[in-house]
């Protein structure tokens, strides 16, 4: 009896981004694994009664969009907060409207919960004081985490509520602002803003699962068919584990399982004693590394650099973990088979991750450990050519300078500028590198990431380290093979060959032949993973 395919894709233009960079007419699936790829006629040739054949009509198909770095649970938690993000906010008088009708919508005492606020996005270019906040809600303590996850604004009763004054000293890694006159203006910087979200009460694994339901189908419409969570912990990871039992299968998902300098002892050592390794797991879900939060935020002002910044605290950063705990961690988790990403944004951020991942090699050689540094953002000809050697791969998060490139070229200056997220000198090199959008610090269609590698274009036009530019096809590589290699996936995902699972998208125009201006604007007509359609326009 004949073996038909189940699916066959016909008559258009099939990236496959295998080894040769083939361009080819048409490719077959049968159940989740692709079967064939070749022209039109061949693959036809494979098809069967109950084959659903799709004419393509010329349209683009390529691998689906790896993001190496998101934090969907926080996407699913900043969906049930009020939107501060702009735009489409204008101004502070909108974001304290909105704050005001949440606070009388729920009742005094009750915690109201922003998200996604950037004060130079803003119309006043300034963050809100406390004092703001009191006026519109002064019965209700406040929280507003900013869109990079790295500042945190508060008001006087959330002060209140966790025993917070202006003589409270500031905490390790943290930073709490206060004015000429010692008063805390209500911003928190890093570790502060633990100060306070650490009173406030988690979301439900019921709340988060429900809200995950809107992230995979943002993440289905914007062709995102695997991603690396950045923020895995444990009521996001029981949530998106329930999606997947009640059939909900559209995105698949690499665990960066979230550490901190309290809970190392409890997480890391709970994983080392259980005896899960990183690849544990299955093609759904599965546990890639441990996450350490090293320096902070390079659009803030906080990453850890060299030279003082020009941005948040205006000087040489805050670490949020210590090198000498970075140090401990990583060797704990290097020797226990446990891979680590460890966030570093500025220059001596990334040399602190590597100091340490080279520390943990000496002390134990294991080859292709393929340690990870996340976003990887100012990184000079130095830490390049440390990284080359150690055999580590960066995730770089070329896709939030759409949004945030200005913030960064102002924050670094020119000449550190030229260093942001080298993409061309990493390939040159033959650095893997992985992209991503850090969303929701972002949050845009992996097709602005791609654009923003090829032009360096941030959204106000400025163009930050042309000498960085990739071509479309290196940045489509970016956001699959490369990210398929960061999983440990490249043998399975990744790149349109016979045997892979089935994850493809297919595309309004021709990424390949555009001009490089409209690669932002591509949309995705249909999105297939495991061999089922699971989006369509």
């Amino acid at each position: 009896m004949a073996i038909y395919a189940d699916m066959c894709l016909i008559k258009g233009k099939i990236i496959t981004v295998d080894p040769d960079d083939r361009v080819v007419e048409a490719i077959a699936i049968y159940r989740n694994k692709i079967e064939a790829v070749g022209t039109t006629e061949e693959i036809k040739q494979l098809a069967g009664p109950e084959t659903k054949i799709i004419d393509l009509k010329g349209k683009t198909v390529m691998p689906g969009i790896i993001d190496s770095h998101t934090h969907p649970s926080h996407i699913a938690a900043r969906n049930l907060e009020i939107d501060c993000r702009a735009p489409p906010i204008k101004n502070i008088p909108e974001i304290l409207d909105l704050i005001k009708a949440k606070a009388e919508e729920l009742g005094p005492g009750e915690w109201v919960r922003g998200a996604n606020f950037n004060d130079s996005k803003l119309e006043e270019n300034r963050h809100i004081t406390r004092w703001e906040l009191d006026e519109v809600a002064p019965e209700n303590p406040v929280f507003i985490v900013s869109d990079t996850g790295h500042q945190a604004l508060v008001n006087s009763k959330a002060f209140e509520v966790v025993g917070v004054t202006d003589d409270t000293p500031d905490p390790p890694g943290g930073e709490m602002e206060r004015n000429e006159k010692g008063e805390l203006t209500g911003l928190l910087y890093e570790n502060a803003t633990g100060v306070v979200r650490d009173h406030i009460p988690e979301y439900s694994v019921e709340a988060l699962r429900e809200s995950y339901k809107d992230v995979v189908a943002q993440f289905s419409e914007w062709g995102v068919t695997s991603t690396h969570n950045a923020s895995g912990h444990k009521n996001g990871i029981r949530a998106y584990k329930q999606l997947l039992d009640e059939g909900i299968r559209q995105v698949r998902m690499r665990l960066m399982v979230s550490i901190t300098r309290e809970e190392t002892s409890d997480v890391l050592s709970a994983l080392e004693l259980a005896g899960i390794e990183s690849g544990f797991g299955d093609d759904w879900l599965g546990v890639m590394s441990i996450k350490i939060m090293g320096d902070g935020s390079g659009a803030g002002g906080t990453c850890c650099v060299y030279e003082n910044q020009h941005r948040g605290t205006c000087g040489l950063g805050l670490w949020m973990t210590e090198p000498e705990i970075i140090n401990k961690q990583v060797l704990q988790a290097h020797n226990a088979g446990i891979r680590v990403s460890i966030h570093s944004i500025g220059d001596r951020g990334v040399d602190a991750a590597l100091d340490a991942i080279e520390a943990a090699q000496k002390q134990n050689p294991v080859p292709d450990m393929r340690h990870r540094i996340e976003h990887n953002s100012l990184c000079t000809p130095k830490q390049l050519k440390r990284i080359k050697e150690l055999g580590v791969t960066p995730s770089s998060s070329i896709g939030y300078m759409y949004g945030l490139g200005d913030q960064y070229a102002e924050n670094f200056g020119p000449e550190r500028a030229r260093w942001l997220h080298p993409h061309k000198t990493m390939q040159e090199m033959g650095i893997i590198a992985g992209g991503n959008s850090d969303c929701p610090v972002t949050y845009y269609s992996p097709f602005v990431q791609i654009y923003e590698a090829v032009t360096r274009k941030s959204s106000n036009g400025q163009v930050v380290s042309p000498e960085e530019s990739i071509t479309p096809m290196e940045a489509i590589r970016v956001y699959t093979w490369n990210g398929a290699y960061l999983g440990k996936d490249e043998d399975k995902l990744g790149s349109l060959e016979v045997g892979k699972l089935a994850d493809l998208i297919v595309l309004d125009r021709d990424i390949l032949t555009i001009p490089h201006e409209e690669i932002k604007d591509i949309q995705v007509l249909k999105t297939i993973v495991d061999g089922k359609i699971v989006y369509e326009k």
